[in-house]
C-alpha cells in the first residue's frame, strides 16, 4: 500500500517521489481557521455582572481589575494571531506542498484554534501561574510547529529558487516565538504576571521582522 509521507519502496524496489499537492486548498483552510479563531477571541471579553445600582468605586474597580486586563489580553492575542497570519504568507515562497506538509500545517492550525481558549484562561485567571503556563505552552507549540513547517519545505526542496538564499535566515527567525515562550514559562515561576509582559513584545517583534524582510526585498530588487 502506498505511503504518501515520503519516499518509499514500491513492489519493484524503485523509489516513488512524494505526491505534489497544490497550495490553494491549504491556504484556503488556513485563512478560514484564522478568521474563526480571531473572531472567537472576543468571547474572552465578559459582560460584567454588577450589583444593582453600582457605585462609581465598584465600577472603577471592575474596569481596572477585570475589564482592562481582559481587553489587554484580547489585543495581544489578536495581534499575535495577525502576525502569524501575515507570516504564513511564506507559503508564497513554496512551489507546492505534500501530504506530510499539509499534516504539519493542520496540527499547526489546531494549535492556532486553541488560542481563544488559552486567551480566555489568561483573561479570567491571569493572576495564577497555571493560566500563564497554558497560554505560553500554546504559543510554544505554535512556534515549534511553524518552525518545522518551513524546515520541512526547505529540506524537501519545495522553496522557489530566488528564496533559497534567505531560507536559513527565515528559519532562524522562526525560532523567536519558541524561545520567547520558553522564557515566558520560566519567568512565570519568578514574576506572577511576567508571562504577559513577554508576549507584549511578540506582536511588535513579528511586525518589525515582516517590515525588515520587505525592506530587504525592496533593496535587493
Amino acid at each position: 500500500m502506498g505511503n504518501h509521507w515520503g519516499n518509499y519502496m514500491s513492489g519493484n524496489e524503485e523509489p516513488v517521489p512524494p505526491e505534489k499537492i497544490p497550495k490553494i486548498r491549504l491556504e484556503t483552510l488556513t485563512d478560514g481557521i484564522f478568521a474563526i479563531a480571531m473572531t472567537l477571541l472576543v468571547l474572552s471579553l465578559e459582560v460584567p455582572t454588577l450589583p444593582a445600582n453600582p457605585t462609581p468605586p465598584v465600577i472603577n474597580e471592575y474596569i481596572i481589575n477585570t475589564l482592562l486586563p481582559q481587553i489587554g489580553i484580547y489585543i495581544i492575542s489578536f495581534a499575535i494571531l495577525g502576525g502569524f497570519w501575515l507570516n504564513h504568507h511564506i507559503f508564497y515562497a513554496m512551489k507546492h506542498t505534500d501530504l506530510a506538509l499539509n499534516w504539519l500545517n493542520i496540527f499547526w492550525l489546531m494549535s492556532i484554534a486553541i488560542v481563544p481558549f488559552s486567551t480566555s484562561l489568561m483573561s479570567n485567571y491571569g493572576q495564577y501561574q497555571f493560566a500563564e503556563i497554558i497560554f505560553a505552552s500554546n504559543m510554544l507549540v505554535i512556534g515549534v510547529l511553524y518552525y518545522n513547517i518551513w524546515h520541512y519545505a526547505f529540506k524537501n526542496e519545495m522553496i522557489y529558487e530566488p528564496v533559497i538564499p534567505y531560507a536559513r535566515m527565515i528559519q532562524r527567525s522562526n525560532l523567536l516565538l519558541p524561545l520567547m515562550s520558553l522564557v515566558a514559562i520560566g519567568i512565570s515561576f519568578i514574576i506572577p504576571v511576567g508571562t504577559i509582559l513577554i508576549f507584549i513584545l511578540i506582536p511588535a517583534l513579528l511586525n518589525i521582522h515582516i517590515f525588515v524582510k520587505k525592506r530587504r526585498g525592496a533593496v535587493n530588487n
